[in-house]
């Protein structure tokens, strides 16, 4: 028999382990990088610029495919 758990109770779920050092700065990162590519797609998607800054000036920049092709899903190919 297993021991109950905080959910069991009615209480609220043990929650996620807290990052620190490394592993924090890793998901920081993934994070970053993710919101970069999502960015491009919606400015792709858009017609519209992507807003960076570059050597402390703000610049609009064309959205770079290289950063959201891998989020867009290969086109649907019909079965022969």
């Amino acid at each position: 028999m297993t021991e109950p758990t905080d959910s069991d109770k009615g209480g609220l779920p043990e929650h996620p382990p807290v990052l620190t050092g490394e592993e924090l700065t890793e998901s920081v990162l993934r994070s970053l990088r993710l919101a970069a590519k999502r960015a491009h797609l919606l400015a792709y998607q858009t017609g519209t610029g992507v807003v960076t800054r570059r050597n402390g000036k703000v610049a609009v920049v064309p959205p770079d495919p290289a950063m959201y092709e891998d989020l867009i899903p290969p086109p649907f190919q019909a079965s022969d």
